[in-house]
């Protein structure tokens, strides 16, 4: 740690097991600790799955949120003399000025995926003394949109919990075919289910596996708009999804896919160890996608679309072997409600969707190749060199005051 740097820092956001942000909170918490450093949850956790060691680790973080909590309901808005780590949404919201917590230094840490900017919302941007971006594709926006200050910064992964296993015979001698992500059009799960009804025509062992739950349901109707299928998943009064029931009315047979819900993090190890192969067709990643990190860092054979945030991740090394499936034949993606921008957006090709999987099959040898370059590429990423990377900005900020 720089001398001089502040030794508390405060995560604006919620620890959780469940979503991109929570893991990175969560991974962001504990690599603080480990590196003496002191964090400050403003929020309380939210279905925190963690083994007994790492949530002891963190228990003395959320006693002390707890007294925050009691704290700002009696002065409105928290004071710190150290620096605040804020989630921003879409046009820079909130504005400084509306957060529950003030520090001494302010950073605010966004994804976007809209690419239109209001010149109020550039204005809130210029009110954080730093905006921290989890992407090239977003970072570069931002700059072009002449702000200055801005950093990038990747998120990890946990390279102790995914590193390639053994393949393991969950579903016997099935091929299964892993998908993940919240369930929306920007995700593309239209194409996923359109390119296994294709392949499975032909390759009746096939299975899909999928953690598609969302925690945000509104907007999962917006994967209405595909010609790929029809409809959406009945929403039940508990904010669950009925995929199932809508699959099959998709034409994919009950026995022929497998819906894990929303599985914590730790479990997807053992999820992912029994995938012979992951697609993330994805039309837009506003950071670099964690859990196609993961699959790739676990050794699955991974088809992935070169656009956006996961240009990161897929691209590799000049000279390099390939470490992925990578979709290249894309065309620009219209925008479509809650999305008025949608610079840099792909849709993928169906057709090259189904031809990577069919090289997947065909070529098992070759698969296992490139998913353990992908193991050895992703180790850059773990998490302990990403918040030492991300602290290293902070700590540059902090001291140019």
């Amino acid at each position: 740690m720089t001398e001089g740097a502040p030794t508390s820092i405060a995560i604006g956001w919620r620890l959780s097991s469940l979503s991109g942000w929570g893991v990175y909170g969560t991974n962001l918490a504990l690599e603080l600790l480990a590196m003496g450093r002191s964090p400050v949850a403003l929020l309380a956790p939210h279905k925190l799955d963690l083994d007994a060691a790492r949530a002891g680790a963190l228990a003395s973080i959320f006693e002390r949120q707890a007294h925050l909590q009691d704290l700002l309901g009696k002065v409105g808005v928290l004071e710190f003399d150290f620096p605040v780590l804020h989630s921003l949404r879409g046009d820079f919201l909130p504005p400084l000025a509306d957060q529950i917590a003030n520090g001494a230094t302010n950073i605010g840490v966004i994804f976007f995926e809209n690419t239109a900017f209001s010149p109020e919302g550039l204005e809130r941007a210029r009110g954080y003394d730093l905006i921290v971006t989890g992407s090239t594709w977003n970072h570069n926006i931002l700059l072009n949109l002449g702000l200055t200050n801005v950093a990038n910064v990747f998120q990890g992964i946990d390279t102790d919990l995914f590193k390639p296993q053994p393949k393991a015979e969950t579903y016997g001698e099935r091929f299964v075919i892993f998908s993940g992500g919240k369930l929306e059009y920007r995700k593309a799960q239209d194409v996923v289910i359109a390119a296994f009804k294709d392949f499975h025509s032909r390759h009746p062992d096939a299975l899909l596996v999928f953690a598609w739950g969302n925690q945000w349901p509104g907007i999962m109707p917006t994967i209405e708009i595909s010609e790929f299928i029809e409809g959406a998943p009945i929403v039940a009064d508990d904010n669950s999804m009925e995929i199932g029931p809508w699959l099959q009315a998709n034409g994919v047979a009950a026995d022929d896919f497998v819906d894990l819900g929303m599985p914590a993090n730790r479990n997807m190890p053992e999820i992912l160890a029994a995938a012979d192969a992951a697609i993330f067709a994805n039309r837009c990643e506003p950071g670099t996608n964690l859990v196609a990190m993961e699959t790739l860092a676990a050794g699955v054979p991974t088809i992935i679309a070169l656009n956006t945030g996961q240009l990161d991740i897929a691209g590799g090394d000049a000279g390099a072997p390939a470490h992925c499936y990578p979709l290249t034949q894309q065309t620009p993606v219209k925008p479509y409600p809650p999305y008025s921008a949608t610079q840099g957006w792909m849709e993928p090709s169906l057709r090259e969707v189904i031809e990577r999987l069919e090289e997947i099959y065909a070529d098992r040898e070759e698969a296992k190749r490139r998913g353990q370059a992908a193991a050895a590429f992703m180790k850059r990423f773990n998490w302990p060199g990403q918040i030492e990377k991300l602290m290293e900005v902070v700590d540059g900020v902090v001291a140019a005051r």
